[in-house]
């Protein structure tokens, strides 16, 4: 508590200062400055080139069509491997037992 107060002591409120006409004149060639290099290199800034909120709608197709195939090959593979398994678990048709004994019997 005694450092917040320490700090809080030793801050000084100043008044808001006015910048002078030279400070003003510098600070607008410095600003025009920049926009003449940014008009003439012909180039948008590092971050626009990074990421654009603009979306081509030949690659919005494309992400809807990847979003959407994903769910339905993991869910036909699921299908399709609990069918396997399935089918494995079941017991052979009595037929099918009768004609493996008949054909053991002739072997």
């Amino acid at each position: 508590m005694s450092g917040e107060a320490e700090n809080n002591a030793k801050t000084a409120i100043l008044p808001v200062q006015n910048p002078s006409a030279a400070e003003q004149a510098v600070t607008a060639s410095v600003l025009e400055d920049m926009q003449k290099t940014s008009l003439e290199s012909g180039q948008p800034e590092a971050a626009a080139v990074l990421f654009s909120w603009e979306i081509d709608p030949p690659e919005l197709a494309k992400l809807i069509s990847e979003v959407m195939t994903l769910p339905i090959v993991l869910w036909s593979t699921g299908m399709t491997l609990t069918y396997s398994l399935w089918l494995s678990s079941l017991l052979p048709a009595r037929e099918t037992i009768g004609s493996i004994r008949q054909s053991a019997d002739y072997a």
